[in-house]
Parts: C-alpha cells; structure tokens; sequence
C-alpha cells in the first residue's frame, strides 16, 4: 500500500498525522492516527472487501446519527467515505475497552447495544430467508467441495431456514464480543467494525452472539436481555437453534475458503483456519446436524 502517512495527508488533509500498528482482523490491517489531538483509525482491507468496507461505512454513519458509538467514517476531503485503491477508510477512534462477555453487565451491555440497533435500523418481516447472503452458504462457494461433510451440511441447514420469514433490520453481521466498546466513564458502550454490514434476519445476530458467547447457556444473561429489549416477537425466538445452524454453516464456508485460498491474512496460519473449520463442524454436529 502507498505510505498512510501520505494517503492521510492527500486525502484527508491530515499533515504531519503520526501513525501506529493496531495489527489487524480476519479481513483487515489498522492503524492508530493521532493529529492535532483527535484520534482516529485507518482500515485498510483487500481489494475483494473494498464493498463490504463501503456498505458497514454507510450503515455506521447512518446508526452514528441516530446517537449510537460506531466509530463512524471521516469524509475525505472529495467527501468520500473510503477510498478505492487501496481500499481504505479512516474511521472515529471509540474509547474505552473491549469487552469479552465473560460477565453478566457485560453480556447485558452487549445485548442492550445490539437490540437498539436492531431497532433502529427499521426492523419489519422480510423476504424469505434465502435471500439472505445466499454466496455466504452456497456448495458451490470455493473449497467446500474439498469437504462433504459441509456440502451436506449446507444443504440440511438451508432446508431448514431458506422458508423462514422473519423479521429483518440492519445487521452488523459478526457481532463478537471485542466488537462492542465499553466506555467506563459515561456507561456507553459502542459498536465498532462494520465492514460486512447488511440487511437481513435479526435471528442471524442473535445466533452469532450466542456463537460467541459460547452457547445459549453461557449467554443466558445475552438472551435474557436481547428477549426484554430486542425487536423480536417470542415466537421468533423458537428459531434461534435453526440460525444458531446457520451461523455455523457460514463458519464453515469460511475458513474453507480460507484454507483453499491459503489465506493469513489477519496474522492468522493454516492451523488457525484449520481449527475454524474444525469448530464448525463439531458445533454444528453438537446442533444435531450429520457431519460425518
């Protein structure tokens, strides 16, 4: 990538800005940006995620007006959100800690926080489930034929949910614990990490949650929450194993892809994507799925 200190200066006007590692996410490279005593990061991702990059700045503006801590997007200075080559954008550096959900505040502070998005982003019954991010699931999306077990399991677990309707709002998509931002000194807690973002089943962040969390027991504290907070009816909720599913399903297309691909970036090796794949498939066998 042409020298950040440069592209800071060119396009956001930023002169003389002093620029640190951060290291990066699956999909990402960041930096922390000091100028002229404001803080901010700079995300960079790989040309195939510049889209995604783009749509979580749109949705992260979008939610920042409506008072939540997202760690919202700066304007370059031709007023665009992110830049095509390299694909990049300098984003609100959000204070505080990251949280891991170990703690009943803290998973009631995730669930608070996830539920007011949901409810801002215009929660309404959507199309059928199958539309949703249908390249995320496909037998046909690379390495999964390298894995039968997965092909299978695709075809199980869509059966199952490509005729639910139910109700749709903005996502965020991965919402594990280090994405939410606990500020101790106002209470706040923000969300950050958007790129990825898109309409779609509310149930789909629920069950990447309780992923994280480490199941529904784990996170009981999470659900009691999100279930006294969320936009979901209760008797959406009966769904949440079938979307629990899928969330694996994704896991596993995933790291697939990653493993066929040799993809590290994110500092993460083989063996990591390996485990990724892995854990998968026990969860998802764990969820009454068949991978043998």
């Amino acid at each position: 990538m042409t020298d950040l200190a440069e592209l800071l200066a060119h396009h956001w006007g930023m002169a003389a800005a002093r620029v640190r590692p951060l290291g990066g996410g699956m999909n990402s490279e960041t930096w922390l940006v000091d100028h002229e005593g404001s803080t901010y990061v700079a995300k960079a991702v790989a040309p195939g995620w510049a889209a995604a990059l783009a749509a979580g700045c749109d949705v992260a503006t979008m939610l920042a007006a409506a008072g939540f801590v997202t760690g919202r997007p700066v304007p370059t200075r031709a007023g665009d959100l992110v830049l095509v080559e390299p694909a990049l954008a300098l984003l609100e550096h959000v204070p505080g800690r990251e949280l891991d959900g170990a703690t009943d505040d803290e998973q009631r502070w995730i669930a608070g926080t996830l539920a007011g998005v949901h409810a801002a982003g215009g929660p309404r019954i959507g199309p059928g489930a199958a539309t949703f991010a249908p390249e995320w699931v496909s037998p046909d999306a690379p390495g999964v034929e390298g894995h039968p077990w997965l092909a299978a399991a695709i075809e199980t677990v869509r059966a199952e949910t490509d005729p639910l309707t139910v109700t749709w709002s903005v996502l965020h998509t991965d919402p594990a614990p280090e994405a939410f931002v606990h500020d101790d000194r106002t209470g706040v807690t923000g969300l950050i990490d958007w790129a990825g973002a898109r309409r779609g089943p509310v149930l789909y962040d629920v069950a990447s949650a309780v992923m994280y969390l480490g199941g529904p027991e784990s996170a009981s504290a999470f659900l009691d929450t999100y279930r006294a907070d969320g936009p979901l009816p209760d008797e959406e909720m009966r769904h949440l194993d079938a979307f629990r599913r899928l969330r694996q399903v994704v896991q596993g297309v995933y790291f697939a892809g990653r493993l066929a691909a040799h993809d590290l970036t994110g500092g993460i090796d083989v063996a990591e994507n390996q485990k990724g794949l892995d854990d998968a498939r026990r969860r998802l066998a764990a969820l009454g799925v068949d991978t043998t």
